[in-house]
């Protein structure tokens, strides 16, 4: 090794060219004895290969230049392959072998994402083959091309967690990008009865895009965020009242009853639904004749029965309502 470590202070790259020439194979191999000693062990070891270009030592010489110093090492640019040959490896140190090792692991990866991508287009554009394919993949066509959910929810205005649920029955994504406009239409953020808070008015207009692209298209227009309100208040007044009712506080008699019912969280509720739900009753014609206080049950009914009908159509409401 003392020669081949002195070889590589002293020869120089003509000397080298020279060398390539001119000399003899068992000369080459002793002045370069360890570029020798590394070709033999590719040749011989078992688990590696070397290719035909290489097999020839003058060959792999010219290809792979004598070694740069002693800090250097012959590294496969794969480790995942144990074939020698050109492109295939080269010299390093350690520091260059660390940074090859860990852009080796990016590109790898990145690789490796792709394929899964390249495999859920072909999947999702399988599953869309079919009629009225429910969509469960990550990837789904939309205006002509594979998309990712992240990408429809967000084209949606929607937690992508909500997905599932607006694309069930075979929803498009196409068919609820149009959906999504016609709801974002009846979007008025100043109507009067909802709440003062920012937070809670996003919240509720979020739950509504939702909602209105599950509502059958003949009833979109009908389908608007005020009756969504009655949809949802409605119930809880019904049931804030059948509990104070239970307790004997929605007629309370004496004082300290009636402290009693104002302390209580269902009539905080109630008041709370109360002005705003009659608020709500006068946008819409056909429950404006309806009093909350007399007609709170029938009012009731009436709006969860055409929320079912605006979901599911006519036809089934009309079914389950004969079945009850």
């Amino acid at each position: 090794m003392a020669r081949g470590g002195l070889a590589l202070t002293t020869i120089s790259d003509a000397e080298f060219a020279h060398d390539l020439q001119d000399l003899t194979l068992p000369t080459l191999c002793r002045k370069y004895t360890h570029e020798a000693s590394l070709h033999r062990n590719m040749l011989m070891s078992r688990g590696t290969g070397l290719a035909p270009e290489w097999r020839d030592f003058r060959a792999f010489l010219i290809a792979v230049g004598r070694r740069p110093s002693e800090a250097h090492n012959f590294i496969l640019l794969n480790r995942n392959e144990r074939t020698y040959g050109p492109g295939r490896a080269r010299w390093m140190t350690a520091e260059e072998q660390a940074a090859h090792e860990e852009e080796f692991d990016r590109q790898q990866a990145a690789k490796s994402r792709e394929a899964h991508q390249l495999m859920h287009q072909a999947a999702a554009m399988k599953r869309a083959s079919a009629p009225n394919a429910a969509n469960f993949g990550q990837w789904t066509p939309m205006a002509g091309r594979q998309v990712a959910y992240t990408e429809v929810a967000k084209r949606l205005a929607i937690p992508i967690n909500a997905l599932n649920k607006t694309m069930a029955d075979g929803r498009t994504a196409d068919e609820l990008v149009k959906r999504s406009g016609s709801a974002q239409e009846l979007i008025n953020p100043e109507l009067q009865w909802l709440p003062p808070d920012p937070t809670r008015k996003a919240n509720f207009f979020e739950a509504f895009r939702i909602w209105h692209m599950q509502v059958q298209p003949q009833f979109a227009r009908a389908a608007t965020p005020t009756f969504l309100f009655l949809y949802i208040a409605l119930p809880v007044m019904k049931e804030c009242r059948d509990e104070l009712m239970a307790l004997n506080l929605w007629n309370p008699l004496g004082q300290r009853a009636m402290n009693a019912r104002d302390s209580h969280v269902a009539w905080k509720k109630y008041c709370e639904f109360m002005p705003r739900a009659q608020v709500a009753m006068m946008e819409i014609p056909i429950y404006a004749t309806y009093s909350l206080l007399s007609d709170l049950d029938a009012l009731c009914e009436r709006i969860v029965v055409a929320e079912k009908r605006f979901r599911e159509g006519p036809q089934k409401v009309v079914a389950t309502h004969r079945a009850a």
